[in-house]
């Protein structure tokens, strides 16, 4: 992920990863540790957002459009497919 964000923030692509269960110091190891420079948020301890958007396997994850309706969604991280998503929403990759 940390390539995609790298490669469309500047076409105003916005990411945020969302963790649920893991202790605040265990993320914000994983985070130094791999140089990722998108914000990362903890889910409530209930897990709210896991809930509300009905996650049943880690990771998930969801592309939203600028309206914040779900456009695309993926368990475990399948980069063709995402970035085929982003693409038909208007941002260009890099040849």
């Amino acid at each position: 992920m940390q390539q995609i964000y790298n490669e469309l923030k500047g076409q105003g692509l916005n990411l945020i990863a969302v963790n649920s269960g893991d202790p605040a110091a265990t993320i914000v190891k994983y985070r130094k540790e791999g140089k990722f420079t998108f914000p990362m948020a903890m889910d409530s301890s209930d897990g709210k957002v896991a809930n509300l958007f009905k996650v049943q396997a880690y990771p998930t994850n969801y592309i939203l459009d600028a309206e914040g309706k779900v456009v695309a969604a993926f368990v475990g991280f399948d980069e063709a497919a995402m970035k085929k998503a982003l693409t038909g929403m208007g941002f260009k990759f890099k040849k």
